[in-house]
């Protein structure tokens, strides 16, 4: 029997049987730039982005809600001028958005709250589709083992642009991918599944097997999304469309219609606080009880139609 002090992280997670639905972080609005080398622990913060440029990226987290920034980079030592995109990851309309810069100082006179604002970002709109792959080994070393292998391979299909990136979240998930400008996360990828995530990826589908969730939805829902795709076999990423959700005392519920159908689902799901015991990150001592949600019941229903038709 192994020790389980000598495990990884994401071996204890795996092995202790942790779910992966209901993970992904909740983030609609993300910050990309491009900043290659060797990232430390904090790695925006601790980066050696000028000081001024650290503030106005900063300023967008302040105007955006619900957003995050992360550094990027690809194979080697970065190329060229550096890359920076603003991507937003709503439930139907997700966008990409890539600017061209120079130096890192040009990002200075980007204005994004106003561009949103104005509508002139869709001067900037991009068709690409980005797959992040954490490799931040400063922050774990499971991301820096199996993230790399993952990108190393990701950087040969065809149709995704890949990049390195930094902390995404859950390091014992490793090899963690997001898919943007959808916000999916998909988790624990590795050499025998990556061909299924990106396949259905460009399908325009979810992998279920590796899937963490859509980074547009609450835990709640993230939950409700995978159960119901799976119970009704809906796979496409726009298939089923969130409608309400409630933490009630003793359950978590949440309703999404399916695409072309009257009928609304509710999902119901039940928490354990603690359903499974592991370290966290691998270079922390401490075991902990992890929420785990589990399946209650879906029950369809067709909704009324009269209040508005009637009045």
């Amino acid at each position: 029997m192994t020790d389980k002090k000598t495990l990884t992280c994401s071996q204890m997670s795996s092995q202790g049987g942790e779910h992966l639905y209901g993970t992904a972080l909740e983030v609609k609005n993300w910050f990309l730039l491009e900043c290659s080398g060797v990232w430390k622990r904090d790695a925006f913060p601790q980066s050696a982005l000028p000081e001024e440029v650290k503030k106005h990226l900063e300023g967008f987290l302040s105007s955006f809600e619900e957003s995050r920034i992360q550094l990027i980079g690809g194979p080697g030592p970065g190329k060229g001028n550096p890359a920076f995109y603003y991507a937003h990851s709503s439930e139907f309309s997700p966008k990409l958005y890539r600017f061209e810069i120079e130096k890192y100082e040009d990002l200075l006179s980007i204005d994004l709250g106003e561009l949103v604002r104005t509508g002139e970002i869709e001067k900037f709109s991009c068709e690409e589709k980005l797959a992040l792959v954490c490799t931040h080994g400063a922050r774990d070393g499971c991301c820096a083992v199996a993230g790399s292998g993952v990108y190393k391979e990701l950087l040969k299909k065809e149709g995704l642009r890949a990049w390195r990136t930094t902390h995404v979240g859950a390091h014992r998930f490793a090899a963690n991918i997001v898919m943007l400008p959808e916000g999916i996360y998909y988790g624990r990828v590795n050499g025998e599944n990556l061909d299924d995530v990106v396949s259905s990826h460009l399908r325009g589908e979810i992998f279920l097997d590796c899937y963490r969730g859509r980074s547009c939805f609450s835990q709640t829902s993230q939950v409700s999304d995978y159960f119901l795709r799976k119970e009704i076999g809906k796979f496409g990423i726009y298939d089923i469309r969130w409608e309400f959700e409630k933490d009630r005392e003793d359950y978590t519920a949440a309703e999404f219609g399916v695409e072309g159908e009257t009928t609304v689902y509710s999902i119901n799901t039940v928490v354990m606080n603690s359903g499974v015991k592991l370290r966290t990150s691998c270079d922390s001592p401490e075991v902990k009880g992890v929420p785990q949600f589990f399946f209650y019941s879906i029950i369809p229903y067709e909704p009324q139609r009269g209040e508005k038709e009637d009045s």
